[in-house]
């Protein structure tokens, strides 16, 4: 128990001013705490820095940190572990403990998608993940790039998620992989198919090719096609669509060039789909693969995509004069009023006459 230097009071412990007169009272300073040998050492670095604080242990830098406690807390989480566990691990290793922390926030599309990018970043498997750096990454970009740009895109992606990772658990201390640059990409032009295709479509004269048809001479996407009612289909147009708020219950005008298939199809019915007597009401994934592909190729048709019938429709309806606010109507680009029949009628009178105005020209 101490006692006031002046009043000779017994004071509580570790009071720093005497409760009776007050006075000051004179304590031994207090020294910081030194590290242990061997247990590391934390310094502050020059300048203005982002993550001034340095941990090093053994001549060798664990990190760089924005606080003094990061840094401490940095060499805490390696006491009494060699740093050769850490500091060794191989791009593999950094990986497996990566994905066992993140695949499981994921579904398996995104886990497959990841995997092939890691068995793609072979030339790094075995490296040193610490002594990587933005050359070695960006090497994996450079030799694939004959694959698309969200190809590449996914390389990067997983680069520089496991780079983050490995800043975070002190096995490297710089992402490296951030700074990795992907190509530009070019805006290719859509393809559409041209007048000699449709004619060769049109010549052909089978199932197929009257869905395919369908789809170039009203933009109608393959869903909207297949999935269209019996009682919406009305000779001159079809009330339809799907995907947003513009493109569903919209008036899609046929040009006069697509009616008779229509037709065809309406007369041969079995069920309330426009579609369900072609061949067993197919759904739209299979008509892709067993009909509109070996069609294309049967009639020496590059391949074009069924979305390319709608391109081929929008360039035809540009080409034709159909003004802008118009074409969006039709193809499902912009709202417009489709909740009471005379607004269906009205704008499907306006609609059907731009589209037979334009075929006539």
């Amino acid at each position: 128990m101490s006692t006031c230097i002046k009043c000779g009071v017994q004071l509580v412990p570790d009071a720093l001013y005497c409760h009776i007169c007050g006075k000051k009272q004179v304590t031994a300073s207090r020294k910081a705490l030194k590290r242990p040998n061997g247990s590391g050492t934390v310094y502050k670095l020059g300048g203005r820095r982002s993550r001034p604080w340095v941990a090093a242990k053994d001549g060798v830098y664990i990190g760089y940190y924005e606080r003094k406690t990061d840094a401490l807390a940095a060499l805490d989480r390696l006491a009494g572990r060699p740093l050769e566990e850490k500091f060794n691990m191989t791009f593999s290793e950094v990986f497996t403990e990566w994905k066992a922390e993140h695949y499981r926030e994921i579904g398996e599309k995104g886990v497959e998608s990841y995997d092939r990018a890691y068995a793609v970043c072979a030339p790094l498997h075995n490296k040193k993940f610490r002594d990587l750096r933005t050359k070695d990454f960006q090497a994996i970009i450079d030799s694939n790039m004959a694959k698309s740009n969200s190809t590449l895109s996914k390389y990067k992606q997983l680069m520089t998620q496991m780079a983050r990772w490995a800043v975070r658990e002190e096995i490297a201390t710089t992402d490296f992989a951030k700074y990795v640059k992907l190509p530009q990409q070019v805006k290719k032009e859509k393809a559409i198919f041209t007048d000699d295709e449709i004619a060769l479509l049109e010549k052909d004269g089978s199932d197929a090719a009257k869905i395919a048809l369908m789809m170039i001479y009203t933009g109608m996407r393959i869903g909207e096609l297949f999935s269209l009612p019996l009682k919406d289909y009305h000779e001159s147009y079809v009330i339809g669509g799907e995907k947003t708020k513009a493109g569903r219950d919209r008036v899609i005008p046929i040009r006069p060039e697509g009616r008779k298939y229509f037709a065809y199809f309406a007369s041969r019915a079995t069920g309330d789909l426009l579609l369900s007597g072609y061949d067993g009401q197919r759904i739209p994934a299979n008509y892709r693969k067993r009909d509109f592909y070996p069609l294309l190729e049967k009639l020496g048709i590059p391949k074009h995509t069924p979305h390319a019938t709608r391109h081929t429709f929008a360039t035809w309806a540009r080409n034709a004069g159909i003004q802008q606010e118009i074409l969006q109507k039709i193809i499902g680009h912009a709202s417009f009023s489709t909740t009471a029949d005379i607004y269906i009628h009205a704008d499907a009178e306006k609609l059907i006459s731009a589209v037979e105005s334009a075929s006539n020209l």
